[in-house]
C-alpha cells in the first residue's frame, strides 16, 4: 500500500510530492519519536537524580533545619511571582500612562521600571526625546529649496537681449 504525501521542504521553496510506504512512514515516525524520546528521558534523569541528592541532605537534616529549607523555598517562589507580577503592573502602568499621553503604548514594556516613579520618568525622557524626533524629521520634510536670486542675474548678462531689457 503506497500513500501519497505532499512533504514541505525548507520555507519558500516549492513543495514536493513523494510517495512513501506505510512501512517507510512507520520507521520515520518511531525514529522521531526515539529521539524525542531520549532527550525528554535524560531530563527526566538529570531531574530524578537532583531530587534523590536533595531528599538525602533533606534526610541529614534535623526537623528545624528542613523547616527552614522549606520556608526558604516557598519564600523564593513567593519572591519570584511577586518580581513578575510587579513587571506586569508595570508594563500596564506605563501603557495606560503612554495611551494618556497620546504616546504609542508599544513602548510600555521597554519603559516600566521597578516602581511608578522609574516608570514616570523613563516616560518623560522617552517622550522629550520621541516629540525631539518627530519634530525634527518633520521640519526636514517641510523644508523647502530657497529661491536662487544670484541665478537670474548671471543668466540675464549672458543674453544679450535680456541685457537690453534689464538696463
Amino acid at each position: 500500500m503506497t500513500n501519497r504525501k505532499t512533504k514541505p521542504a525548507n520555507k519558500g521553496e516549492k513543495l514536493d510530492k513523494q510517495s512513501y510506504s506505510a512501512d517507510e512512514v512507520r520507521a520515520m515516525i518511531d525514529e522521531r519519536v526515539k529521539e524525542a524520546l531520549s532527550g525528554a528521558q535524560s531530563e527526566w534523569e538529570t531531574r530524578l537524580n537532583s531530587e534523590k541528592e536533595e531528599a538525602v541532605r533533606l534526610a541529614s537534616m534535623s526537623a528545624e533545619e528542613r523547616a527552614q529549607v522549606e520556608m526558604n523555598k516557598r519564600q523564593k517562589a513567593f519572591d519570584d511571582e511577586r518580581s513578575k507580577f510587579m513587571a506586569e503592573r508595570m508594563e500596564f502602568y506605563a501603557a495606560k500612562k503612554l495611551g494618556e499621553q497620546g504616546m504609542p503604548v508599544t513602548f510600555a514594556g521597554v519603559l516600566k521600571g521597578a516602581d511608578e516613579e522609574e516608570t514616570e520618568r523613563n516616560i518623560e525622557m522617552f517622550k522629550k526625546e520621541f516629540l525631539r524626533c518627530v519634530e525634527a524629521a518633520l521640519s526636514d520634510r517641510l523644508k523647502g529649496k530657497t529661491p536662487r536670486t544670484g541665478a537670474a542675474e548671471q543668466s540675464y548678462a549672458a543674453d544679450p537681449f535680456l541685457r537690453g531689457l534689464m538696463g
